[in-house]
């Protein structure tokens, strides 16, 4: 059994298969809540799915024939039971996404956030997977770098990380 893979982002085919795992990864989370744990020094906006046909519009009719962004996907996940911590770098457009981000949460939300200015960790991490490697989170790691990821789900590998970054990253002090 295959519990990894691999992509490099450096042409038009990698950056496609990049946007559907993340694509695909988010919208089971959109069915199926879980902790999300998203780690990564910078962070921007990027188009995630594309629901131009309209393919997307059981997840959130609202998005409408559109491309649908990073940013708006993980709020609708939040706002739809996952819980989200967040770590990046206290930068101009890292605060911008956060701030994004939380204007588009409902009351209730369980979202923190913290900034570190150590962190150079890259990943997305849930219970059933773990997207990391040397990708930021941003418009420019996911359409422009030359960038490596890997997908697992491996439950050792993913169990590990998971207490790593609740033993790391404390959240006492942020919301």
């Amino acid at each position: 059994m295959n519990d990894q893979r691999q992509i490099f982002l450096h042409g038009p085919l990698g950056r496609r298969q990049f946007r559907e795992v993340l694509g695909g990864l988010m919208a089971g989370l959109l069915l199926h809540p879980e902790p999300i744990w998203l780690v990564s020094p910078w962070l921007s906006d990027f188009p995630v799915l594309d629901n131009c046909s309209g393919q997307w519009d059981v997840l959130e009719p609202g998005w409408g024939g559109r491309d649908v962004s990073f940013n708006e996907v993980l709020a609708r996940a939040v706002n739809g039971g996952c819980r989200l911590r967040v770590v990046t770098r206290n930068d101009a457009y890292s605060r911008r996404f956060v701030q994004q981000l939380n204007g588009r949460l409902v009351v209730g939300h369980d979202f923190c956030y913290q900034f570190s200015e150590q962190v150079h960790t890259k990943g997305l991490l849930t219970p059933s997977c773990f997207l990391k490697g040397s990708m930021n989170y941003t418009w420019s790691g996911t359409n422009r770098n030359d960038e490596h990821v890997m997908l697992t789900s491996n439950s050792q590998i993913i169990s590990e990380a998971l207490l790593e970054f609740e033993d790391h990253y404390r959240f006492e002090a942020y919301s």
